[in-house]
């Protein structure tokens, strides 16, 4: 009897993990598996393998001009947003990281897209780019077809996506620039070190690993671009702002092409862990914890 109490005793913390576990094959890893799977074999339209291919479906897609152009605007979607992103939360961060009169009234303001569902956004947004009736050309006197020009339409989601991070990232720097030390800046300031310096030798360096954070999130959420793709542009104009997860939506999904769906998909995991870890790597020289 006592051997029994002290068996389910050292049990009763594993039995824990098992609604966790569950939960996470479920949607996670076995959907994962499911995916490689699919992505080396001939699956029909209900979804059943039929027959193993190799690489064939790798080999097909790489030989896609559709699926370069959507790589090429993943990449450069990702190069233009992340960057962006990150001055642009870091300039708003700055503003208002001092304690001054109506700076809650302007942190509200920042953090107010974080209220606001990703496709009510992207339908505002569409409208305030709208080239006959939109508020953007009429304000900055300009006529450029936002959507119909491949120019500038990828603009209109980089703008979108940068608004919609806002207010997440803004709280993040807002935060770690308040965590600096105050005796430190104050020491730089006696030493005569003016705002710039003390912002890139100080500051920079303590607020490091909040940046990496929000560098490798960012470029998580570039490589999947899809929602506001869908919303706004669908891809267009010719291709233009045609993501490789919007790709993966019309081949799984409207075509029923499980096999090439689920290549794109093993693609998009292995170039993002492949940018998140070079990411990870810059961090030994760059980010500082001390």
């Amino acid at each position: 009897m006592p051997g029994r109490i002290r068996l389910r005793q050292a049990l009763k913390p594993y039995a824990y993990f098992i609604p966790a576990l569950l939960v996470a094959y479920l949607f996670s890893y076995r959907p994962f598996l499911k995916t490689l799977a699919n992505s080396v074999s001939l699956v029909n339209y209900s979804g059943r393998i039929l027959e193993f291919v190799g690489l064939e479906n790798y080999r097909g897609l790489f030989a896609d001009k559709n699926f370069q152009t959507s790589l090429i605007n993943t990449f450069r979607f990702t190069a233009l947003f992340v960057p962006i992103d990150v001055v642009f939360c870091l300039v708003c961060a700055l503003l208002v990281y001092r304690k001054r009169r109506f700076n809650a009234l302007n942190e509200t303001l920042f953090i107010l897209p974080m209220a606001v569902a990703m496709t009510s956004a992207a339908i505002a947004f569409r409208a305030l780019f709208n080239p006959t009736i939109g508020v953007i050309n009429h304000l900055l006197g300009i006529q450029i077809q936002w959507f119909n020009d491949p120019a500038w339409a990828m603009t209109t989601i980089v703008v979108l996506s940068v608004w919609m991070a806002l207010g997440f990232d803004f709280l993040l720097l807002l935060a770690a620039l308040r965590s600096v030390p105050r005796q430190l800046v104050e020491s730089a300031q006696l030493e005569g070190a003016g705002r710039g310096s003390i912002f890139l030798r100080i500051q920079l360096p303590l607020i490091s690993p909040t940046l990496l954070f929000i560098v490798t999130t960012r470029i998580r959420d570039g490589m999947l671009l899809s929602g506001p793709v869908l919303v706004m542009t669908e891809g267009g104009p010719f291709r233009s702002t045609q993501t490789l997860i919007y790709q993966m939506y019309i081949e799984g999904f409207k075509s029923g092409n499980y096999s090439m769906g689920s290549a794109i998909s093993v693609v998009v995991f292995v170039l993002t862990f492949t940018m998140i870890l070079l990411a990870f790597r810059i961090e030994r020289k760059g980010v500082f914890y001390q």
